[in-house]
């Protein structure tokens, strides 16, 4: 649900301006998140993972959340495991550090 209607916002905004406004709104959240290790669970690293891959997908740039995708890829659920490998194949390029993780999970 989350992610939905974080997407029904961006998709609402009326200008460039509110648009960014939501997204830094979003990432400051996101950030927070992952900072509090202990709430974490599997469901919600992976919609917050796909947050991020989305704010990506509008064109700005993700400085943080690399490692939560790559701890997704040690997931036994599929679909959590399925989100890891489309964030790295979406933002990792193939020279970039964490990549060796990768073949590593």
């Amino acid at each position: 649900r989350g992610l939905t209607v974080f997407i029904a916002d961006i998709r609402g905004c009326k200008s460039p301006e509110a648009e960014m406004k939501r997204i830094n709104k979003e990432l400051a959240n996101i950030r927070s998140k992952f900072g509090d290790k202990k709430g974490m669970d599997g469901y919600n690293r992976k919609k917050y993972v796909c947050k991020l891959m989305f704010i990506f997908l509008l064109g700005h740039d993700i400085e943080f959340g690399h490692m939560e995708a790559i701890n997704l890829l040690s997931s036994v659920k599929y679909s959590e495991k399925q989100m890891g490998y489309l964030f790295v194949a979406t933002l990792l390029h193939e020279n970039h550090e964490l990549s060796k993780l990768v073949g590593q999970a």
